[in-house]
């Protein structure tokens, strides 16, 4: 909590400073959760399934996530915007209801310069980049197992249609890996198999918008259907295109003094083009949580804690996901998550 007044107050500081100059913060947040998976693991009669109940020994992994960003408005060069995004998360296994001393974490640097074009009804963002992504582990995290980076370059085109919202995105990608840098799995082979340097295209399709919206609550929808291909340098490599398709509904209740709840099923599926197998993962979130805006003089501070809980998890695994096999696995497991959202809209 410290932290994150410390980080608000900093906010604040630099908005009051921006204010008597030409280039201005937008907004700010800081998002916060911690995470814990649950199996049926041990005693006779356990299914190795969810729904096994909050038992300690059926703990299977914690993890916990920080993500902070930020939107600067460069008015002095040319109205450009830059976009600012750090993610940690840190990952820890259980067995029998105790942590082992196995630790990973990864970050994710995230920096862009954008600008945005409104011709007719289509909205348009272009934006230069760069992601840095690194794999540690250990109990401090100082040993890197990986890491990759890439400069990305291309443009996002969005319109309303009778209510619904299209989006496309287009970047053309030039990548670097070394280790087990496989960038939030967008590569298919790691640069311990020779895998290194290549060029590559990020194609995003995606809509979203609501089915309802009256006095007994919201029901909305989400399609999102990510192509990242990727061709490396390397003995025996391949091109890739990673695909990783979502879909899911969600119904969110009136808000009672800041209180809601909502429900939500979810679907992804995935796959990477060069090798066999595939990845389906089928969720349902239940949660509440508490949302509250606060005035001040240089813009609005939104509050959100919430909680969530997936009473239904299966991840079906097939082919490479599957020790290189053709065998198909599936698991299920239960998640708990708990965390905060705090953000400041500049005036």
């Amino acid at each position: 909590m410290k932290k994150l007044l410390g980080l608000l107050a900093f906010m604040l500081a630099t908005v009051s400073f921006a204010e008597t100059s030409q280039d201005v913060v937008k907004n700010f947040y800081f998002d916060q959760d911690f995470r814990v998976k649950y199996n049926d693991q041990y005693g006779d009669k356990a299914n190795h399934i969810g729904n096994a109940g909050f038992k300690k020994k059926n703990i299977e992994g914690v993890k916990s996530r920080t993500e902070v960003g930020t939107t600067l408005g460069l008015n002095d060069e040319g109205g450009l915007n830059a976009n600012l995004l750090y993610k940690h998360e840190v990952f820890g296994e259980f067995e029998n209801g105790k942590r082992n001393h196995y630790l990973q974490s990864t970050d994710l640097v995230d920096g862009n310069l954008s600008k945005d074009i409104k011709l007719g009804n289509l909205d348009t963002t272009t934006k230069l980049g760069v992601r840095h992504w690194t794999n540690k582990d250990g109990v401090k995290h100082t040993k890197t197992n990986g890491e990759s980076n890439e400069l990305y370059f291309g443009p996002t085109f969005g319109m309303n249609v009778l209510g619904q919202n299209i989006k496309t995105t287009l970047e053309a990608v030039y990548f670097g890996q070394k280790q087990s840098g496989n960038q939030d799995n967008r590569y298919y082979r790691s640069g311990n198999d020779g895998a290194k340097n290549g060029w590559g295209a990020n194609l995003s399709l995606g809509t979203d918008g609501k089915l309802l919206d009256g006095n007994f609550g919201t029901i909305s929808y989400d399609v999102a259907l990510d192509h990242y291909l990727r061709d490396a340098s390397g003995k025996n490599n391949k091109s890739n295109v990673r695909l990783d398709y979502t879909v899911g509904v969600s119904y969110d209740t009136p808000s009672f003094g800041g209180f809601y709840a909502f429900v939500r099923p979810e679907n992804e599926w995935s796959k990477h083009t060069a090798t066999d197998g595939y990845e389906n993962e089928f969720t349902v979130w239940t949660g509440f949580g508490y949302k509250k805006g606060f005035e001040t003089s240089v813009g609005t501070i939104t509050v959100n804690p919430s909680v969530r809980y997936s009473p239904v998890n299966k991840l079906t695994d097939k082919g490479e996901y599957w020790n290189g096999s053709e065998k198909k696995n599936t698991v299920e497991n239960n998640e708990l998550r708990a965390g905060v959202k705090v953000s400041l809209d500049v005036k």
